[in-house]
Parts: C-alpha cells; structure tokens; sequence
C-alpha cells in the first residue's frame, strides 16, 4: 500500500504523514509566535516576524488561515 503524503498548510511543503496540518518546523515556529502573541497583544505581523525569527511571509500566512492562539 502506498503511504499517503500531503503538503504543510504552512510552507507548502511535502511532509511525512502526521496528526497535524503542519510540519515539525511549522508546528515549531507557529508555537513561538503564538506565545509572543500572548504576551504581546495588538502587536503588528512584521513585529512578530523579526522578534520570533518566523519569515514574515509565513507569520502573514498563520494569519491568513486563522491559526489562533487560543
């Protein structure tokens, strides 16, 4: 049987199959920005980007998909 692969909602990139819509590094980096979300509310995404070290284009996209952080 083949073994399914899907792409990181993310990055776009393949990844192996998992519980989560993202990859390990994905998963990793939507973690930090979520918690400097907590502690920094109303904070801007090119903010977020530099103080996290997530590329803004994948902050930007976290909030494009409504990734809460919740």
């Amino acid at each position: 049987m083949e073994e399914m692969t899907r792409n990181c909602r993310l990055c776009q990139e393949p990844m192996p199959p998992s519980p989560f819509m993202t990859c390990p590094v994905c998963l990793a980096d939507s973690e930090k920005v979520k918690t400097y979300i907590l502690k920094n509310p109303h904070v801007t995404p090119e903010k977020i980007s530099k103080e996290t070290e997530v590329p803004l284009d994948k902050v930007s996209n976290m909030v494009k998909l409504g990734i809460s952080v919740k």
